[in-house]
C-alpha cells in the first residue's frame, strides 16, 4: 500500500499564497505559470525554458501543493546541493538528496526519512536507479510528480548524451506512471521530440518560452593561431572587459595556457577550473567565484552547471563548442539579472578537430557492444557478477562509450544490475531468448554530431544576424532582421547598411519547421532560412544547408 504524506495538503493553498508564501515572489516569469498548471492538472509536460528562466520553480512549488512525493532526476551533485540549500534557506526543509557523496549510513538515515511519504522533494541523480532496491522503496510511496531537469540528457540527439537516462522510461512505469515534468533550455523540435519518446510520454504538452535573451549581445572574432586569440583577449581586457566572467577552453590545457597569458595582463585573479582538480579545489574555486573573490575563472565546461549567479557579465568561448545547443546554454549563463552582457567566441577553423575527436569517444560500434556482451558471458557463472571496473579492464572502452553500451543492454534487458555498478547476464540472455538490441540509430549518430559541429561552424561564420541564427536553430521565429545587439548588426549599422525588411522580397520559400523532401537525403525539419539557402534536419543525416530549389514541400 502506497504511503501519502498528508504535509501541504493539496489546494491548501492557491499557486499564488505558495509563490508568496514559500519563494518571496508576486509575479511568475514567462512560461513558470502555464507549465505549472499543466503540472497541478496531472498532465505530463515538457518545458522548454530560456536559461536563467527560473525552471526550478516548475516543480518545486506544485511539489508543496500535491500529495506525496516529487522525485527530481539532476545530473548533477553540485547543482543538487545548491537546489537543497536554497530551499533550506527559504525554510522549506521536507528534501532530500541521494547521491553517491553520502556514505552508506548517510544513505541509510535518508531512505528512512523517505519511506514515511513526509519527504515533498527528493532529489537524485539517474544513476542512483540503478539500485532496484531503491526503485522498490519509491514504488511503495504515493510519488505525484517526476521531474526530468536538464531532460536534453536523455536524447541521443541532445549535446550532452547521458547513457542513465535511458533507463527512465522504465522507472516511471515502476512508479505507477506519475505525471512527468521535463524541463531543459535547449532543445531544437528534433530533440524535444525524441525526449518525449524516450520518456514514454508522445503525447504530452510542450510549452516553449523564447529563446531570446535581448540583454545577451553575441560577438564571434576569428583567428588563425593561438597567438592571436590570446592578443584578441588581451585586447577586451585592456580595453575594460571586466567581471563577474568565465572563460570557456575546450581542453585543459588550454585553459592552463589562458590562465597564465591573463595574469600577465590583468591585475584582477583569475582562476582554474576542471575536472583533473581536486574535489577541494573545485569547491574553492566555485565558492570564490560566487561570493566574487575571484572575478574570472577560466574552465573547461566541467564548471557552470549550478551556479546561482545572476550578475555574471560575460561568458567568453576561447574554442570552438561542439554545437549550437552546448553553446547557448554556456553563454546563456551571462546575465541572469536582465543587465547588458557579452557572449564571445573565439575561433579558428582547427578548432572543428579537437571536437571530432571527442566525438570519436562517443558512440558505441556493434563491435562494442559485441566485446561487452562476450564478457560477461564468459563470467556468467561468477556469483556477484562483473563489476563496471574490470569491465573497462578487459573491454578497453573508454568509460562514456562503456556506460552507454550497458544502458542500451541494460534497456533491451539483455543484462541486470546486481549491486553498485556490478552487472551481469538477465535470465533471458542466459536462455537465449529472440532478445533484439537495436542500434540502427547508433549508426547514424556520428554524422549527426558533425553536422550539429558543422552548424556551430556555420553560426561563427555567419555573416547575418547571429540572434536570428540561434532563434532559428531552436525553431523559433525571429521577426527581424537585425537585432541591433550582435556584431554584424552593429557592424552594419555604423557602416549605415539598410536594415529594414523589404516585404516581400525578403519572404522565403520555406519556414521554419516546414517539412520538406530532398531526393537523396528523404524527408527533414527546416530549421532556419537565409536568402535562398535552407538549412534542414535530416533524420538520418543531420543537418544540410541546402538550395531551395531542391527542396519540395512535403
Amino acid at each position: 500500500m502506497a504511503v501519502t504524506s498528508t504535509l501541504f495538503a493539496p489546494r491548501s493553498l492557491t499557486v499564488e499564497q505558495a509563490l508568496r508564501q514559500y519563494f518571496g515572489f508576486s509575479t511568475f516569469q514567462a512560461g513558470q505559470r502555464e507549465v505549472i498548471d499543466q503540472v497541478m492538472q496531472g498532465k505530463s509536460t515538457l518545458a522548454i525554458l530560456a536559461t536563467g528562466a527560473g525552471k526550478s520553480l516548475c516543480y518545486q512549488l506544485p511539489a508543496l501543493l500535491l500529495p506525496g512525493t516529487t522525485v527530481v532526476v539532476s545530473p548533477l551533485i553540485a547543482l543538487i546541493k545548491d537546489q537543497v540549500d536554497i530551499l533550506a534557506e527559504r525554510g522549506i526543509e521536507h528534501v532530500a538528496a541521494l547521491n553517491s557523496s553520502l556514505s552508506d549510513e548517510q544513505e541509510a538515515a535518508e531512505c528512512a526519512r523517505i519511506s514515511t511519504g513526509e519527504i515533498k522533494l527528493l532529489y537524485v541523480t539517474p544513476e542512483k536507479f540503478e539500485d532496484q532496491s531503491f526503485v522498490a522503496l519509491l514504488s511503495r510511496l504515493h510519488i505525484s510528480l517526476f521531474v526530468i531537469d536538464e531532460a536534453h540528457c536523455i536524447s541521443a540527439w541532445g549535446h550532452d548524451f547521458r547513457p542513465a537516462y535511458l533507463s527512465l522510461d522504465k522507472v516511471i512505469r515502476m512508479l505507477h506512471e506519475p505525471t512527468v515534468l521535463a524541463l531543459t533550455a535547449t532543445a531544437t523540435p528534433s530533440v524535444r521530440e525524441d525526449i518525449l519518446s524516450q520518456l514514454g510520454i508522445p503525447f504530452a504538452t510542450t510549452i516553449v518560452r523564447g529563446f531570446d535573451r535581448p540583454n545577451l549581445c553575441y560577438e564571434v572574432f576569428r583567428a588563425d593561431t593561438e597567438r592571436e586569440k590570446l592578443d584578441q583577449l588581451k585586447k577586451m581586457f585592456l580595453g575594460g572587459l571586466t567581471g563577474p566572467g568565465i572563460i570557456y577552453t575546450a581542453t585543459i590545457r588550454s585553459a592552463n595556457e589562458v590562465q597564465r597569458a591573463l595574469h600577465e595582463y590583468t591585475d584582477s585573479p583569475v582562476a582554474l577550473y576542471h575536472s583533473k582538480l581536486h574535489k577541494q579545489e573545485r569547491t574553492i574555486v566555485h565558492d570564490l567565484f560566487v561570493n566574487e573573490s575571484v572575478p574570472v575563472v577560466v574552465a573547461t565546461n566541467a564548471f557552470g552547471l549550478g551556479i546561482d549567479k545572476a550578475n555574471i557579465r560575460f561568458v567568453i568561448h576561447y574554442d570552438l563548442p561542439g554545437s549550437v545547443e552546448a553553446y547557448t546554454q554556456e553563454a546563456g549563463r551571462a546575465g541572469r539579472d536582465g543587465n547588458p552582457a557579452r557572449c564571445v567566441l573565439l575561433y579558428r577553423l582547427s578548432d572543428r578537430h579537437v571536437q571530432s575527436y571527442f566525438l570519436t569517444g562517443k558512440y558505441p560500434t556493434v563491435e562494442d557492444v559485441q566485446k561487452v556482451y562476450a564478457t560477461l558471458e564468459l563470467f556468467a557463472h561468477q556469483d556477484g557478477g562483473v563489476s563496471l571496473v574490470d569491465l573497462r579492464k578487459i573491454s578497453q572502452l573508454p568509460l562514456t562509450k562503456l556506460k552507454v553500451v550497458i544502458a542500451l543492454l541494460k534497456r533491451a534487458d539483455f543484462i541486470v544490475v546486481k549491486d553498485r555498478s556490478r552487472y551481469e547476464l538477465s535470465e533471458s540472455a542466459r536462455q537465449k531468448d529472440q532478445l533484439v538490441l537495436n542500434l540502427t540509430n547508433y549508426a547514424t549518430k556520428y554524422s549527426y554530431d558533425q553536422s550539429k559541429l558543422a552548424m556551430m561552424l556555420q553560426y561563427a561564420e555567419n555573416s547575418s544576424c547571429r540572434r536570428r541564427f540561434i532563434l532559428n536553430y531552436f525553431g523559433e521565429e525571429y521577426p527581424r532582421m537585425h537585432c541591433q545587439a550582435c556584431d554584424n548588426c552593429l557592424r552594419k549599422q555604423a557602416a549605415g547598411v539598410s536594415t529594414h525588411v523589404h516585404g516581400a522580397t525578403q519572404r522565403p520559400a520555406f519556414r521554419i519547421a516546414d517539412s520538406v523532401t530532398h531526393r537523396t537525403f528523404g524527408q527533414g525539419t527546416v530549421e532556419r532560412t537565409e536568402r535562398d539557402l535552407v538549412t534542414v534536419l535530416f533524420p538520418t543525416v543531420g543537418y544540410k544547408t541546402l538550395l531551395e530549389t531542391v527542396l519540395t514541400s512535403t
